[in-house]
């Protein structure tokens, strides 16, 4: 939902200013605070405030809206916050609009943008391709659970994680490094790994280098920092990042709050297979 109002104002104070008082005014909100406050964002540029993100409640939205909007010198509101009873909509209409997965009932449920499936299907292929369906919706967050599959176990529910882009890495070692970019896997929008870029010293010298860092051996993962697991291995020992085998996603594809395009890499083959998809329509 984008919702853009206009407002004739002249911008007499920097943009860094108006995006200090409407963190202030946010956070005076319990039911914005208490709820929310960690799932959305908020910029400003030249006087144009930008909201993303997801919300648990409609109400929020239009509160927070209405809060951006009465700051002075705000000139216009982009609202693009995702609200969950929406896009638990947008992900129940996909899987009925599919063919595949038409005939089955798969209950849907969100929360902060994190979807979960439910409901059974008869085979593995058919719970990946509502897998599949669900990580389609842009807006989706990631997928965290599946439906379960006949006379199986229902699988355990992922725990998502974000690292975001700079924020500084450490292990046990006193090594640290920076993530330069996610990888993302495109059926359920979930990170698998962080490439995290380190000043090593060797041979005399500092050297910088890239290393791939599943999500699995993160312990720690908050806005500015990621602590790896005390039995985690130092950061240098962990596979180098190789560019070819994680090429960029495309630019048409949009990432999951709260990355941005240029951020986010793809498997090569999972790469290799969307574009084969593209040229083929």
């Amino acid at each position: 939902m984008v919702i853009l109002k206009s407002k004739p104002k002249l911008i007499v104070r920097s943009d860094n200013s108006i995006l200090i008082e409407i963190w202030d005014l946010l956070w005076k909100y319990d039911v914005i605070r208490s709820i929310d406050i960690n799932s959305f964002s908020v910029s400003v540029e030249d006087g144009v405030v930008s909201l993303t993100g997801h919300l648990c409640r409609a109400s929020n939205c239009r509160l927070i809206e209405n809060i951006v909007d009465s700051v002075v010198d705000v000139a216009a509101v982009n609202n693009k916050l995702v609200v969950d009873d929406e896009l638990t909509m947008q992900v129940a209409q996909a899987l009925g609009k599919d063919e595949r997965t038409h005939p089955f009932i798969v209950p849907v449920g969100s929360s902060h943008g994190w979807v979960s499936l439910g409901g059974e299907v008869p085979t593995r292929e058919l719970q990946l391709v509502a897998e599949e369906v669900a990580g389609q919706v842009p807006s989706v967050r990631g997928v965290v659970s599946l439906p379960k599959v006949a006379g199986e176990s229902r699988d355990p529910m992922r725990c998502p994680l974000q690292p975001l882009i700079q924020a500084r890495t450490y292990d046990h070692n006193k090594q640290e490094g920076v993530v330069t970019h996610v990888v993302i896997k495109p059926r359920n929008r979930l990170v698998t790994h962080a490439v995290v870029s380190t000043k090593d010293f060797r041979d005399g010298k500092y050297v910088f280098n890239e290393y791939l860092v599943p999500v699995e051996e993160m312990e720690v993962v908050n806005k500015e920092s990621i602590f790896l697991k005390r039995n985690a291995p130092p950061l240098n020992t962990f596979p180098a990042f190789k560019p070819s085998e994680y090429p960029l996603a495309p630019l048409d594809w949009q990432p999951p709050y709260p990355y941005s395009v240029g951020t986010v890499r793809w498997q090569r083959e999972q790469h290799e297979k969307a574009m084969s998809e593209l040229n083929s329509n």
